[in-house]
């Protein structure tokens, strides 16, 4: 009986830690944002911009290339960082954020926070749908200059 107790635990344990693995395995790959499907509350969107997850041993590893349309000029930002799905902050780079924190939030929806000088300024929501061709992300925050803004974009699997 015991041991029976002690394999249930087991399992339990491993069926608790799946959906942490199922949620970052499920968004590796590229994702391109449909800017005529996405709502911006401030600025301008964005002439194009791609997600890239990749799994990177037990972290994953996100890298977000932005296009936007100048004066005569189009310039391409690329943001970077690799975390754990643990809510403890990593290091983002090229970004007017210093950290960001990954939480999973169900087996298809994981949270960021991003955070400047230790204070949260930003959470973002990555949600997969349409059996994962489909993420969308709901962010909402303030920008450097003290501006609260919104935004959905809708980013379809490459």
């Amino acid at each position: 009986m015991m041991r029976r107790s002690v394999l249930l635990l087991i399992a339990l344990a491993v069926a608790s830690a799946a959906p942490v693995a199922q949620t970052a395995d499920q968004l590796i790959g590229v994702w391109n944002c449909d800017v005529f499907k996405s709502t911006y509350t401030t600025g301008q969107p964005p002439v194009r911009r791609t997600i890239t997850f990749a799994a990177v041993g037990d972290s994953l590893h996100f890298t977000q290339e932005t296009t936007n349309e100048g004066f005569n000029t189009s310039e391409t930002v690329k943001l970077e960082y690799t975390a754990k799905i643990d809510g403890k902050d990593y290091p983002i780079s090229n970004s007017a954020l210093d950290t960001v924190a990954l939480k999973r939030i169900d087996a298809t929806t994981i949270e960021r926070t991003g955070k400047i000088k230790g204070m949260p300024t930003e959470t973002a929501v990555m949600k997969l749908s349409n059996r994962n061709k489909t993420m969308t992300i709901t962010s909402n925050g303030t920008n450097d200059t003290g501006a609260r803004y919104s935004r959905i974009e809708v980013f379809n699997r490459q």
